[in-house]
């Protein structure tokens, strides 16, 4: 439930629930009184019936002397207490007492007859009034009044038994508001606290916290995913930073070795004056060629940066597959012939694509000239662009038909396959990270190129929203598919 919901209903049930208790209370106590008063009235019943008896004789409706009302006084006692009155109003005895003087004891005739044969239920007493007849004329009229004994000696236990009560019932009430609140709000709270504590202090909390459907729950997901995506950020820009260090070591240790040699050369040139002009020519192609490699290499840096960057975008067009295709790995086979490898070209598409032809043809250009490299002379090298709908080309390993088509699915693939030792599975991991292709093939005795070319070329795979994987198998050489979307 939405905790403004829940909010609402609480103080509604809070509000409504101590008045529905005190009427329920107020309800209950005056049905125990309902009840005690008749079984006050039963039993009083029984002690006025001969009471009643006596003063219901006409002689003693009359104006007279006190002696004639000397037995009356033996029927009161502290309980009971007892008027007589004539039809006039005039109190001609009282129990508790002298009898009648002129005028001094008058009750009005209004008072006098109200309530007549009703039992008058009071806090403390009971009063019954009756009228005497003689003869069918009313001559009297008496009212006896008794005191509730057992009903004010029971007061006191059930004040008390009411404030205990109550006392409980908001004790209760007030524990069971906090509870909820504790469950609803404070813990939650606390758990927050808590993860925004250790998010400050850099610690991963350690307790998961339960799903919940308010907006405490919500709020504490979100500070989650904050947390989770700030996290990544992090690592990403930790791994960027490693990753420019490690640019920036490589690169300077790449750059060395031209630097050296161009500056060897520069002092050759310009000191030693017994130089042939052949041999100065010579020094000057070395020194040329040094600042050509040395240009390539931070040009790539350069595109493997603009590539990694979100704000650089690239205009792209719409092609036409095949025909751009053919052109595109056409262009590959003269320089194959030189390297004494065949190669196969399959173009299988008649799809649209939206590229950027330069961009693409640079990672077509470092796929195949890596896989040139790598391949033994008088081998075979694969080209191949085949779409979705089209069947995979024969000279492909054939341990990898049904990954390839999973990893095909709605998408054309540009596939390079090169005869050559198979790249180990721990460095293949590794294969797109810059510099590292260019590591390992020194240290397996490769002479390549700046270690930037498969990881520009897979920046550009993702810049056209596909993806790039590559695969080694021992004895069939290396395989290198780029995912291409269709239009």
């Amino acid at each position: 439930m939405k905790l403004k919901y829940w909010l609402m209903i609480a103080f509604l049930i809070v509000m409504l629930l101590p008045v529905a208790a005190g009427w329920a209370l107020f309800s209950l106590y005056n049905y125990y009184n309902e009840q005690l008063a008749v079984t006050e009235y039963v039993e009083l019943s029984g002690r006025l019936a001969p009471i009643e008896q006596v003063l219901s004789e006409p002689g003693l409706y009359r104006l007279q002397s006190a002696d004639a009302y000397a037995t009356l006084s033996k029927l009161a006692n502290e309980q009971v207490n007892f008027d007589l009155y004539l039809p006039s109003g005039i109190r001609v005895y009282t129990s508790g007492g002298d009898t009648w003087s002129a005028g001094a004891y008058t009750v009005r005739g209004s008072e006098l007859y109200r309530d007549l044969y009703d039992m008058q239920t009071r806090h403390r007493t009971f009063t019954l009034k009756k009228p005497v007849w003689e003869k069918g004329e009313l001559v009297g009229i008496y009212e006896i009044t008794m005191l509730r004994g057992e009903w004010l000696k029971g007061i006191s236990i059930r004040t008390t038994w009411v404030i205990g009560s109550a006392a409980v019932f908001f004790i209760l009430l007030y524990g069971t508001v906090l509870w909820l609140l504790s469950r609803k709000l404070f813990r939650p709270m606390r758990q927050l606290m808590g993860r925004m504590h250790a998010f400050a202090q850099g610690e991963i909390p350690m307790n998961d916290v339960p799903i919940r459907r308010d907006e405490m729950g919500t709020l504490l997901q979100q500070f989650d995913a904050m947390q989770e995506k700030v996290r990544q950020t992090q690592a990403e820009v930790e791994k960027e930073q490693q990753e420019k260090e490690l640019m920036v070591a490589s690169l300077s240790h790449d750059l060395k070795t031209p630097l050296m040699s161009i500056s060897a050369y520069a002092e050759a040139l310009s000191v030693d004056t017994s130089l042939e002009p052949l041999e100065r020519q010579e020094y000057r192609d070395v020194l040329f060629g040094n600042v050509e490699r040395m240009k390539r290499m931070i040009g790539e840096l350069e595109m493997y940066t603009a590539l990694g960057s979100s704000e650089s975008g690239m205009a792209m067009v719409e092609v036409e597959g095949e025909e751009f295709f053919d052109m595109l790995l056409g262009s590959y086979g003269e320089l194959a012939e030189r390297e004494q490898i065949d190669v196969k070209t399959v173009v299988c598409t008649n799809h649209l694509y939206q590229v950027h032809p330069e961009q693409l043809m640079r990672l077509t250009d470092n796929l195949i000239n890596n896989a040139l490299r790598h391949t033994r002379t008088n081998g075979v090298m694969g080209l191949g662009v085949i779409a979705s709908d089209q069947p995979l080309p024969e000279w492909i390993m054939p341990s990898l038909d049904l990954e390839l088509n999973e990893y095909r699915a709605g998408a054309t693939l540009i596939l390079v396959q090169n005869e050559g030792p198979a790249i180990p599975e721990e460095q293949l991991g590794r294969i797109f990270e810059p510099y590292v292709q260019h590591q390992n093939q020194e240290e397996n005795g490769y002479a390549g190129g700046s270690g930037l070319g498969l990881s520009i070329a897979k920046r550009i795979a993702i810049r056209h929203g596909g993806d790039m994987r590559m695969w080694s198998s021992e004895g069939y050489g290396t395989l290198a598919a780029c995912r291409l979307p269709e239009t």
